[in-house]
């Protein structure tokens, strides 16, 4: 797909306004390196996602500590990957080619046709969620375009040259078509069965990308089978919209995706800078000025630009459309399933518990047997294994979102039928729900996160954990070792060291968060291990927000570290996670009226905002009714959501 000349010239205007800044973040990454040039809070969440624990991030970031003496401690696939992002090793372990590999099974070459069927260009997408396909505005300009065009996976050549068989799929504009002019994206929904090549999640955030970092391309380019600029990009600026990323081998191809070291996919390229001479004009690789009928591949980049992935995402969640299924499956950005192999001999259990084995394309014919019949196959087993009939999954011993619930919720507000009623004055609703809320509270729990809140508590339909603030996924046995290996960690410091217990779970915390903080109110219980308002968050979000109150900015923006929220003095708002965050606040003024001192009525107004418009789901619901069951009482803003319109929640701050 040939970039169009405007967009070009824009690109090429961003690249050389920028031309001072950038000379001076590079010669600081070759003379100081990656830490001293991009910002300690982009770097320290980083090294974070890396698995670097917080602590020993900052240290690092801030000098207080030698790379060497930090990564002779870590993991080794850990310590890799941290010298690899800090340029002390570009060595890869064979595990980032399976990255790698996996990525590529979702990017597909889409195929530009004419209202009669012939080809008239080649672009590359890729699946951004289950049923959606992203590329290029200039690639897909409008509906129309879509409903000719195609796209097609695994056309790419096999190790011995061949190519193999390709799968092409409709794309499906009726059903979904969005797309974006100044961001030079558009998202379009996909026909047919996309499951065997998985998708490639979209994460907003700042934590994704740091300044130095080797970024690799897949992509097709002028439509040749499927190609890798395999850490050939070193990212070189960041602007509000783009990333500018240098190489000197292989140019982008539009609608590519961009990866960090992590294969995590930071941005969609789209253009690039070429190389001019003195008269501007745009330059040939052999040198000479480019004419009518060039191709993009004949042209001298210099560099290349891509749309960053969070600004992408930001424009989706603020247009109109942002409530479509398909766009609220995009946004949620889940881990996507594992592509399935191209060719697998698989057992299944037969009815009479016998192996079989689907042998695919293999040819019989082309085997040789030994002079007792017997061949002996190369074989891969992918094995499922399936619990006999009657046993549940792991976890689910008890059914998510019981029906019998929705009587439980009945029961439990029938006392307030009477207390309830028109001619209640907001004050006298709240005294009548933080009285039920407070004497149903019939047991107090012990702050252990692993024993309640990961296994079941806060778990989500499909099995997963996911962090309040940053929407990052984990499974609940991760967690549970997480919470349980730092336990051990400080049981171990404070007896050799005698430290102070309250000192060493700061320095060490827990996989959870308070949305009380839990100095507001000393740690002290039943506070302090409340279930409805605890829920599963990384210590690096707990760190950033701190005991910091909600705040809603009027400019929200991208986050100021991670994709944790935005954090400014005394003022904290998530980047995911504020209808939960308000409603469990909103929950915790009615258990403890009286205790928080440091909201004010304008504080209210936000979580009021919040709740009304990010709505209790499923998640939430199963949450009310599990602590419901370990505790006693019930959040009635997940109930009855309308009810926080008629309730003042002001007779629930500290005077």
């Amino acid at each position: 797909m040939d970039i169009p000349a405007e967009l070009v010239h824009d690109t090429q205007a961003r690249f050389l306004n920028r031309r001072a800044q950038r000379t001076e973040q590079l010669e600081r990454l070759n003379v100081r390196g990656l830490i001293e040039t991009d910002s300690a809070a982009r770097v320290e969440a980083r090294l974070s996602r890396l698995g670097v624990p917080m602590p020993d991030a900052r240290a690092l970031v801030e000098g207080h500590e030698p790379l060497a003496d930090l990564t002779a401690r870590l993991p080794q696939d850990t310590r890799q990957n941290v010298e690899r992002l800090l340029g002390a090793n570009d060595l890869v372990g064979v595990a980032y080619l399976d990255l790698a590999r996996a990525a590529a099974r979702a990017v597909a070459r889409v195929v530009l046709r004419d209202r009669r069927g012939r080809t008239t260009g080649y672009g590359t997408g890729w699946l951004c969620s289950p049923r959606l396909l992203i590329t290029n505005n200039h690639v897909l300009t409008g509906p129309d375009d879509a409903r000719t065009a195609a796209a097609e996976f695994d056309y790419e050549l096999r190790p011995d040259g061949t190519l193999r068989d390709r799968v092409t799929l409709p794309l499906d504009p009726d059903t979904l078509f969005l797309t974006s002019e100044a961001l030079d994206y558009t998202v379009v929904a996909v026909g047919g069965d996309t499951a065997p090549f998985g998708w490639i999640p979209c994460f907003g955030g700042a934590d994704r990308n740091v300044l130095g970092e080797a970024l690799s391309i897949i992509q097709h380019p002028s439509g040749e089978p499927k190609q890798v600029a395999l850490r050939e990009n070193r990212l070189v600026d960041r602007l509000p919209d783009f990333l500018h990323y240098e190489t000197d081998t292989a140019p982008g191809s539009s609608g590519s995706p961009v990866f960090n070291d992590a294969w995590e996919v930071v941005a969609l390229h789209h253009s690039g800078v070429p190389r001019t001479d003195a008269q501007g004009r745009v330059l040939r690789r052999d040198g000479r000025p480019t004419a009518p009928g060039d191709s993009d591949s004949d042209i001298d980049w210099i560099a290349n630009e891509g749309v960053r992935i969070s600004r992408i995402l930001e424009d989706l969640r603020a247009r109109p459309d942002a409530s479509h299924p398909l766009i609220a499956e995009l946004l949620a950005a889940p881990r996507p399933p594992r592509p399935a192999p191209e060719r697998t001999m698989a057992t299944t259990r037969s009815a009479q518990d016998r192996a079989t084995l689907d042998l695919g394309e293999l040819d019989l014919n082309a085997l040789n047997a030994d002079p007792d019949g017997r061949v002996t196959l190369p074989v891969t087993l992918t094995l499922r294994l399936k619990a006999p009939e009657g046993r549940p999954a792991p976890g689910r011993d008890r059914p998510y979102l019981d029906p019998a619930d929705a009587d439980a919720a009945r029961a439990y507000y029938a006392p307030l039928n009477a207390e309830l009623n028109a001619d209640a004055t907001p004050q006298q609703r709240f005294l009548a729900l933080s009285e039920l809320v407070t004497g149903t509270h019939a047991r107090t729990l012990a702050y252990a996160p692993a024993e309640q809140l990961y296994p079941w508590v806060d778990v989500w339909p499909d099995g997963q954990l996911r962090s309040l603030y940053s929407a990052r996924e984990h499974t609940p046995a991760e967690l549970i070792e997480a919470d349980r290996a730092a336990q051990a960690r400080r049981d171990r410091l404070a007896a050799a060291e005698g430290l102070n217990a309250d000192a060493l779970e700061d320095a060490l915390p827990y996989n959870c968060e308070h949305v009380v903080p839990q100095s507001w109110f000393a740690k002290r219980q039943p506070m302090r291990g409340d279930l409805h308002h605890l829920f599963a968050c990384e210590p690096d979000c707990n760190s950033f927000r701190g005991n910091t109150p909600y705040f809603d900015f009027p400019d929200y923006g991208e986050a100021i570290r991670s994709d944790c929220g935005r954090r400014e003095p005394g003022e904290f708002e998530p980047a995911h996670g504020r209808g939960a965050a308000a409603r469990a606040t909103l929950y915790f003024l009615l258990r403890y009226p009286g205790v928080v001192r440091q909201y004010a009525p304008r504080h209210i107004q936000t979580l009021l905002a919040w709740h009304a418009a990010h709505p209790p789901g499923d998640w939430e619901r199963h949450r009310n009714a599990a602590i419901h069951a370990a505790q006693g009482n019930r959040n009635p803003l997940i109930d009855h959501p309308d009810w926080a319109a008629t309730t003042d929640f002001t007779e629930g701050l500290g005077r």
